[in-house]
């Protein structure tokens, strides 16, 4: 498992070079990272938008356009649509999102997961370092899926380890993150996470490891977190009620 940003970003100049489709990346952040990015030979960028707005910003941050491909579009859907097909049709590796809503990004997203893998849940993972964290963790989902069930909520966690199985991380260590209603009753996140423990437990999985605990307060009483025992993925429940 990679304990750092450093260290994917060493892994990702040993396999090289990848294809990726900036979306709408005319915001200066967002070009700078994609100039870094081409000149650290991490990234071969494919630039989705208006395109004398992309060749202004490459401009001001000094970004050489000589033989980056650049995609003329200007309506932010089709944008979107077509840089999730260059990432389906293997033209490109990953998507950048620039300077863009991501409602647009989450749709396009939606649609061909339903297309693609109907028995699936879209979803997004948020990787995180914290000083004092030896190693980099994962929030799930805090935006796409609004109020998901337990059977959501399972296939979310799902994707989250099989994401970590493929970083290295051959036995995440699981925090569903619950909380109980102000009169000290469960709330329906609460009972969610029983249920997912449960079924995981009956269906004795070995890839991973849940925690008993609903929260860091509860994993670690004594204000001493140990890393050892820290969580690798945090299953959030968007919506918490």
């Amino acid at each position: 498992m990679f304990r750092n940003f450093r260290e994917i970003e060493n892994q990702a100049q040993r396999v090289g070079p990848l294809r990726a489709v900036a979306l709408f990346p005319d915001d200066p952040g967002v070009m700078r990272a994609m100039a870094d990015g081409k000149s650290l030979g991490l990234v071969e960028p494919i630039l989705v938008g208006d395109r004398s707005r992309i060749e202004t910003v490459a401009h001001e941050v000094s970004m050489p356009l000589a033989g980056v491909e650049i995609i003329d579009l200007n309506d932010p859907q089709k944008a979107a649509n077509f840089c999730l097909e260059t990432v389906v049709n293997g033209q490109a590796s990953f998507i950048i999102k620039g300077n863009i809503l991501t409602t647009y990004l989450y749709r396009s997203l939606i649609q061909n997961t339903g297309v693609l893998a109907p028995d699936q849940v879209p979803c997004t993972l948020c990787f995180h370092q914290a000083i004092g964290i030896d190693k980099i963790f994962v929030i799930t989902d805090p935006g796409v899926n609004i109020l998901p069930n337990a059977e959501t909520k399972q296939k979310i966690l799902t994707n989250g380890i099989n994401v970590l199985h493929h970083m290295g991380c051959s036995k995440p260590r699981v925090m569903i993150l619950a909380a109980q209603r102000i009169d000290g009753s469960d709330s329906t996140a609460i009972k969610d996470a029983i249920t997912i423990r449960q079924t995981c437990s009956s269906s004795l999985h070995t890839e991973f490891e849940i925690c008993t605990a609903n929260n860091l307060y509860q994993a670690f009483s004594d204000h001493g977190i140990s890393q050892d025992t820290f969580p690798d993925l945090f299953g959030t429940q968007s919506g918490n009620r």
